[in-house]
């Protein structure tokens, strides 16, 4: 089971990683080699991060399965900042409704990763005890999505459209200063609602 988590955690970091290109090229920065290097690092970090959250869990029980919540988080936040700074990218749109209209697709498809990789991998009991996918389950995992998609998209729109520009950034990288703030703000939430009504044991 170690090994599994090991490989999960660093396959998280390489989507990661490749997701944080992306993101870089909007903010104009380059790393040399920086599509080899930036997977490999996230990948390895993430992989050595679940082994030591792993030890770390034998004196506080649930610090390996919230460290394995926030490495999928980080590959989530990565598709979803990902997926929105292609938009931005193709289509020079950085505010306004296209984003709001940008940010909520790019919220949708971090949010079925997450569904998949959390019943999977973070919440996931010994395999006999895990039962099969339900409509119950996946009723309940859309209600807690759906109030988490309102605090994320609330928060990083009133951040972008509410606050606006702050501290010499231009519109692309406030709309990822917003983008950062809406997955702060649904973090908890994600995880407490997943945890105790979507996959409780």
């Amino acid at each position: 089971m170690m090994m599994r988590d090991f490989y999960l955690a660093g396959l998280a970091g390489l989507i990661t990683g490749i997701l944080v290109i992306p993101i870089l090229k909007n903010f104009s920065i380059s790393i040399l080699y920086g599509i080899v290097v930036v997977p490999l690092s996230i990948g390895i970090v993430f992989a050595a991060g679940v082994l030591i959250a792993r030890w770390l869990g034998r004196w506080i029980r649930w610090f390996f399965q919230f460290s394995k919540f926030v490495i999928t988080g980080f590959m989530n936040a990565a598709i979803d900042f990902g997926i929105l700074n292609l938009l931005i990218y193709l289509s020079g749109i950085s505010a306004g409704v296209g984003f709001i209209v940008f940010k909520g697709v790019s919220f949708i498809i971090a949010n079925i990763n997450s569904y998949v990789w959390n019943r999977g991998w973070v919440f996931k009991r010994d395999q006999t005890s895990t039962p099969p996918m339900t409509q119950k389950e996946y009723a309940q995992f859309l209600l807690v999505s759906v109030v988490g998609i309102s605090i994320n998209v609330g928060a990083a729109t009133l951040v972008v459209n509410g606050v606006g520009p702050q501290f010499g950034l231009g519109g692309k990288a406030w709309a990822n200063v917003g983008a950062a703030a809406g997955s702060a703000a649904g973090l908890f939430w994600n995880f407490l609602g997943y945890k105790f009504i979507v996959f409780k044991a």
